[in-house]
């Protein structure tokens, strides 16, 4: 089993943002996440990340307990990347955004830059390798996005509204990014979403958020 949810909760401001009883996520599959604005899409997101912490409940991962300390959420954290919906420094080029990862993990220069030319030409997007941020249209900036998190070879991709702010035009690339990442690469994905045509599209499993609560469609 990928993940293990037990009595998961996380509050904030007196109220449950989380507040899942168990929840499972097997390797290997495509899980849409889908609900209503502030339903705590992004929050279940954050903590399958190990970005956020549960106050009360346990989670596993990979058939290991979590242990909420930096020092062991390191390790972790390199296994499981999260594309959120502000995924670049836009005061940077194409290549420098995709370059970030693999300099926290010491890369060197020229297996950086042989990783780095693989990854934008597989997102079509290797010709606006020296092109900055600001330049790019939301389906440019998706791609290369999605460039940076696969070029770290992760196990599992989080992705949240990997859709929302591109054009119909890029919509099918974006598609079929997500669907060779689990075909190729063999990364499990969960994406959350308001477009049901998406989750039709891309899903095994659709998970449905509410209240904190989740629930299976």
């Amino acid at each position: 089993m990928l993940y293990k949810l037990d009595k998961v909760k996380r509050v904030h401001g007196g109220r449950a943002i989380v507040d899942i009883e168990k929840l499972e996520l097997e390797a290997g599959r495509i899980y849409a996440l889908t609900g209503p604005n502030g339903a705590g899409k992004t929050t279940l997101l954050q903590m399958l990340a190990f970005l956020d912490s549960p106050d009360t409940g346990t989670i596993e991962f990979a058939g290991k307990p979590v242990m909420h300390s930096e020092t062991k959420l390191q390790p972790l954290r390199r296994r499981v990347i999260l594309v959120d919906q502000q995924p670049l420094l836009f005061s940077m080029s194409v290549f420098a955004n995709v370059e970030i990862p693999l300099k926290l993990r010491n890369i060197a220069v020229a297996e950086r830059k042989v990783m780095i030319e693989e990854v934008l030409r597989r997102v079509d997007m290797l010709a606006f390798a020296d092109a900055m941020g600001s330049r790019l249209s939301g389906g440019e900036i998706q791609r290369v996005a999605l460039a940076r998190a696969l070029v770290c070879r992760p196990e599992v991709l989080l992705l949240d509204e990997p859709t929302s702010n591109i054009d119909q035009r890029h919509q099918p690339v974006i598609e079929g990014l997500i669907r060779s990442a689990r075909a190729c690469d063999k990364i499990s994905v969960v994406f959350s979403t308001h477009s049901l045509p998406l989750v039709d599209k891309l899903a095994d499993s659709c998970l449905h958020m509410e209240n904190g609560k989740i629930s299976e469609r």
